[in-house]
């Protein structure tokens, strides 16, 4: 006889496959002694969504749907197979706690009124998620929502209906509407309800589901005694306009089905034209957030033609004297337009402030399209030197504004032109760590510190290293994980440490414990992501990253290319030549001092600005680099031995030199090396650059 199946999960998939892949690791802890019956409902995914989590997750029921069908329509799908005692309606991006099947399960038989419950919702920084409880949507409680009259008088039942704010996060209640997030159903009541109402593609359903438990005997219960985590949105975008579109289309909906009957026709109109209008505002503000950093860029191209036209005439107050010294301006209005243009062809609207190159290159053109024009229309060329001022400054100002962005924002990892390395806390054990901590560093593309691991209070030492052996291997490989504190010192190990990120290893962390411990860190500025039980990829709440060394395949190398090469030459040169101007003497009294065979003075740390000199004129010879491979000091290398192989000379700097505190010897600097020579680019060199200044390397000692 088959055993009777407790609860029936039904997840809709779209295009987030790794968070799946998490939620069902969690909902497998979360079962229990509990006959569970999982559903995972593909919506065309368009990738190997099915395949990767089959692999995975085998004893999960798939549905593969050939178009995308909508929220609603794909879990009426599974709904209608559903065998369970109860039906969890929960969304991809979600993670369960160990006591959320049992919680729920208790309180519903418990309670044989409640036909559906929810639960306490988490954001991945700990705070509360205001639509755990909410209210029907009536134009009263969307008005004082737009209004933001809820968060004026969150304790007002007038003001705070539609998140029910009056109530507090823990305080159990009944509430008219659940997030369709996380529902909690009898599997009888919804299945007699018919599933979601599937003229909804997308939002506005799990409050129609919710309104229709009214006309029936049961109610809905918010219990908080037990909670889950929501990364929110993962697999929508959410401005694009076809989803506000949805959205708001979806908001109609419900008003035209439950409550339209109450009005004229003529409100009805006045309410349709205000949902558009609502939807082509917030299509506007998304707009303007997303390419407000443009706006920025364009301010700065204005404001450095003027400059330059003011510093070519030395700041005189005469050439204001009249209206038609203004007619400059028109320079102004050409140049911003040629920047959007190059700027659209160059992909600078896709790539936001994440590369300094790309607004370079428009900027230059921009420039350049102005003086070619400029010769051709006699009239605005007032002054070509006023151009060429205009464009250095342009260079110098928009390089400090790009770093300015990219080093504003926190938990990055790998950013160009970002300085400041992003500091890791690792929380698990120290075998975790152990595992961790290298392929982390394995990554040459991520510009990251990884402080140390914080234990857990309740398994410290059962995974400990067993022997003095294992110890000693680490130790000497630089890897051996630094004991920072405890799970419960977790809050103050963040502020004392300023660490950016906290990684939680879920392979030996409860999940209730991950998120009683990211609860804790409400209010302090540090992104929290999840390792999985896989150890392959880290969870974040925009991203999935990666946790395997990026593939390195034997093609030809970028750096070996003839044009990169005259690239690279040309870079060092035109650093090298102003450097060495400045140092030829130090250089000429080395040379003179310097021992027959040897390549620099010694001991190193006394003659540091000698040998420095002879560096540069190593650069200028062709010998070594600026960026380059490990700069062997110490070894006194013959002129032919220097090269290394593959043709990467020494360098002053580079990916080793500044990760290399934490590579493992051998492998890890060979991966490091051959990541470089195969992405090599005139931005990477100028990128290690920048981090080696704020980084200093010091090889002379």
């Amino acid at each position: 006889m088959a055993r009777k199946v407790d609860i029936s999960v039904v997840i809709v998939n779209y295009k987030v496959k790794e968070y799946v892949s998490n939620l069902l690791s969690s909902i497998r802890k979360a079962a229990g002694e509990y006959a569970v019956q999982v559903f995972v409902v593909d919506n065309d995914s368009g990738d190997d969504s099915i395949f990767y989590l089959q692999q995975r997750h085998p004893h999960v029921s798939y549905i593969a749907n050939k178009d995308n069908l909508g929220f609603g329509k794909a879990n009426n799908q599974a709904i209608k197979q559903a065998k369970g005692e109860f039906t969890l309606i929960i969304n991809p991006d979600t993670l369960v706690s160990e006591d959320t099947f049992s919680t729920l399960i208790s309180h519903m038989r418990s309670n044989p009124e409640c036909g559906a419950a929810g639960c306490k919702i988490l954001n991945p920084d700990g705070t509360f998620a205001p639509e755990s409880k909410r209210s029907v949507p009536t134009i009263w409680a969307a008005l004082t929502k737009l209004l933001g009259l809820h968060t004026i008088f969150p304790k007002s039942r007038l003001f705070g209906q539609y998140y029910l704010s009056w109530l507090t996060e823990d305080q159990q209640a009944q509430v008219p509407v659940l997030s369709g997030s996380f529902m909690f159903w009898r599997t009888d009541l919804l299945q007699q309800l018919g599933g979601f109402d599937e003229r909804f593609f997308m939002y506005g359903e799990d409050i129609d589901l919710c309104y229709r438990v009214q006309d029936t005997s049961y109610n809905i219960d918010y219990v908080p005694s037990t909670s889950i985590i929501h990364y929110k949105g993962e697999s929508t975008k959410k401005g694009d306009l076809r989803y506000i579109r949805i959205f708001n289309e979806a908001m109609y909906l419900f008003f035209d089905k439950h409550q339209s009957s109450r009005y004229s026709a003529l409100f009805k109109a006045v309410i349709f034209s205000a949902i558009w209008l609502k939807t082509i505002f917030s299509f506007v503000i998304s707009r303007l957030k997303s390419i407000s950093w443009i706006a920025a860029d364009l301010v700065l191209l204005n404001i450095s033609i003027i400059l330059g036209f003011l510093i070519r005439f030395q700041f005189s107050v005469e050439i204001f004297s009249d209206l038609q010294s203004f007619q400059f301006l028109w320079v102004n209005l050409l140049a911003s337009g040629i920047y959007l243009l190059v700027g659209a062809l160059l992909g600078l609207y896709q790539h936001k402030n994440d590369s300094i190159s790309t607004p370079l290159k428009a900027l230059f053109f921009s420039y350049l399209g102005v003086a070619a024009i400029t010769f051709f229309a006699r009239n605005l060329a007032f002054s070509r030197l006023s151009l060429l001022i205009g464009f250095g400054v342009s260079v110098t100002l928009m390089i400090g504004l790009k770093l300015v962005q990219i080093n504003a924002r926190r938990n990055q990892t790998n950013a160009k032109g970002q300085i400041k390395k992003s500091k890791i806390l690792l929380v698990g054990t120290r075998a975790d760590a152990k595992e961790l901590i290298p392929k982390i560093h394995a990554r040459p593309d991520w510009n990251v510190e990884v402080l140390g691991w914080v234990q857990t209070d309740y398994n410290f030492g059962e995974n400990a290293l067993e022997n003095d052996d294992t110890l000693e291997r680490l130790e000497r490989q630089k890897v051996t994980p630094s004991t920072l504190g405890s799970l419960s010192q977790l809050e103050d190990l963040v502020k004392a440490y300023h660490a950016d990120q906290v990684l939680f290893s879920l392979r030996t962390l409860s999940y209730k414990e991950m998120l009683r411990a990211i609860s804790t860190l409400r209010g302090v500025s540090v992104q929290c992501k999840l390792i999985p039980d896989s150890m392959d990829f880290i969870l974040g709440k925009s991203k999935v990253e990666y946790l395997e060394s990026l593939p390195l395949v034997e093609v030809e190398l970028a750096l070996n290319k003839p044009v990169n090469r005259f690239i690279k030459r040309g870079f060092d040169l035109s650093l090298a030549i102003p450097c060495f101007a400045l140092l030829w003497p130090l250089a000429l009294l080395a040379g003179i001092k310097r021992p027959k065979g040897q390549r620099f003075l010694e001991p190193l740390a006394k003659y540091k600005w000698h040998n420095r000199s002879l560096l540069l004129l190593g650069i200028l010879y062709g010998h070594y680099s600026w960026v380059g491979s490990i700069l062997p000091v110490q070894n006194k290398l013959s002129k032919h031995s220097e090269e290394q192989e593959g043709g990467l000379k020494p360098g002053l700097t580079g990916l080793i030199q500044l990760n290399q505190g934490k590579l493992q010897e051998g492998e890890d600097e060979e991966h490091y090396q051959l990541y470089y020579m195969q992405n090599y680019s005139l931005g990477m060199d100028m990128d290690i650059l920048l981090k080696s200044i704020f980084q200093p390397l010091d090889n002379w000692e």
